[in-house]
């Protein structure tokens, strides 16, 4: 049986013919729905590049295949392309027999409106709430008011006739997107399948660290490293908050304080832009993309805190693999965050005044990143990834028996295509 995901995120094809993705998408990640189906075809955003990319990025594989759709932003660049999207979207759900749909996103409405004029059964892993992410101060469009109230009530309308659902959260976003009656729902951080946690020794490095904290002057040359990872492909990863955050902080305090960035997206330019005006340029620190697994964890382990300021989550990869390094870690209250850290070490989404408070606070008093460095550890360690898989196991079972008793299979398809052989892109 042939499954087809459909997925937000952005995917290149290489000079080589092969595809690669930025961060945790990469082949370990899709072959896990393997467990469950002789093929999986995943439906992406993509574009060609030449650059070489490290081969631990490649994304297609065996009994892996993907259909790239144009490289769109946004639903104004959607709207110049849709005849394409759509036909490269009939193409995949006609090749493949089950569904998944991992939302919200413009892809899986696409894809939604295509099955449910088919009457076609489907699953969906809900991975974000829209409510927040067209919350204010993340997009800069007079139609995003209209926008946030759409795209929710389609959220809750998918989720109301989904035959089977896995949320990322354990309650936050369940409470706003309800299963329907007869539903199979089922909660599990999938994110956490393939945490990296520190070591004994990674940790007595922090803590030594820590320790000498403890013992700086305010005027030590050395600087006290925050941390940011997101895509600024959107505002509502909150690095703007972060950035008048920092300089709340500069005119407050004498502590040397660095920012380091990683992320790429087409606010990259109004961010550093950003830093200029607020005068803070020579404290932050923009890295670009940094490859998955072993690049990100060494950087993870290099900085002092963490932080989130997002203005819209479900349960945040990024606040996981930092929490699993061990490193100490601040957080907006939004999504599925409050399900991860202590209240303690979260502060309201958008306010970069309690923001600026909370890294005075601990910038002045670093002896509390300890206990932190520790909390944060023990709480990514509960997480068993043989139950999270087991997990998967059980939610895709479900998506596959729903196939194989749905209408359109007992009929019969005779689907002849091989997934994923033709691949399209713009």
């Amino acid at each position: 049986m042939r499954l087809l995901v459909s997925i937000e995120g952005h995917v290149f094809k290489g000079k080589d013919g092969a595809i690669y993705a930025h961060g945790p998408s990469n082949y370990s990640f899709w072959s896990r729905y393997l467990s469950e189906f002789e093929n999986v075809t995943v439906l992406a955003r993509g574009t060609t590049t030449k650059q070489v990319i490290d081969e631990s990025c490649r994304a297609d594989g065996p009994g892996v295949f993907f259909h790239l759709l144009p490289d769109f932003y946004g639903p104004l660049h959607l709207i110049s392309q849709l005849g394409e999207v759509k036909a490269i979207t009939r193409q995949a759900i006609g090749e493949c027999d089950a569904y998944v749909l991992r939302v919200p996103g413009l892809v899986g409405h696409n894809v939604w409106r295509e099955i449910e004029r088919r009457r076609l059964p489907y699953g969906l892993e809900v991975v974000g709430d829209p409510w927040d992410s067209f919350g204010p101060g993340t997009w800069p469009s007079i139609y995003r008011p209209i926008a946030r109230r759409l795209v929710t009530r389609e959220l809750r309308l998918m989720c109301s006739r989904a035959g089977v659902i896995h949320y990322v959260t354990r309650c936050a976003l369940q409470r706003r997107f309800p299963a329907g009656t007869n539903a199979y729902a089922t909660a599990f951080p999938d994110a956490l399948m393939e945490l990296a946690f520190a070591t004994s020794a990674a940790l007595a490095e922090r803590y030594r660290r820590i320790q000498e904290m403890q013992n700086r002057s305010d005027d030590n040359p050395e600087p006290f490293r925050i941390g940011f990872v997101g895509s600024l492909s959107r505002l509502y990863k909150g690095l703007d908050v972060l950035l008048r955050a920092i300089r709340a902080l500069r005119d407050t305090t004498n502590v040397n304080v660095r920012v380091e960035v990683v992320g790429e997206g087409q606010y990259i330019g109004v961010m550093k832009a950003m830093a200029a005006r607020l005068g803070i340029q020579d404290r932050v620190r923009f890295l670009g993309q940094v490859p998955f697994g072993r690049p990100i964890f060494d950087f993870l382990d290099s900085i002092d805190l963490f932080v989130l300021p997002s203005r819209a989550e479900g349960l945040p990869r990024a606040l996981l693999e930092a929490m699993a390094r061990g490193c100490p870690c601040i957080g907006s209250e939004i999504g599925g965050v409050g399900e991860l850290l202590d209240p303690e070490d979260m502060f309201p989404s958008g306010d970069s005044q309690r923001l600026g408070e909370t890294l005075a606070a601990l910038v002045r008093h670093p002896g509390r990143l300890r206990e932190m460095a520790e909390r944060n550890w023990k709480k990514a360690a509960e997480f068993n990834p043989d139950a999270l898989m087991k997990a998967q196991r059980d939610f895709l079972s479900c998506v596959r028996l729903q196939a194989n008793t749905s209408p359109a299979n007992l009929a019969g398809r005779n689907k002849k295509v091989i997934p994923g052989e033709s691949l399209s892109i713009t």
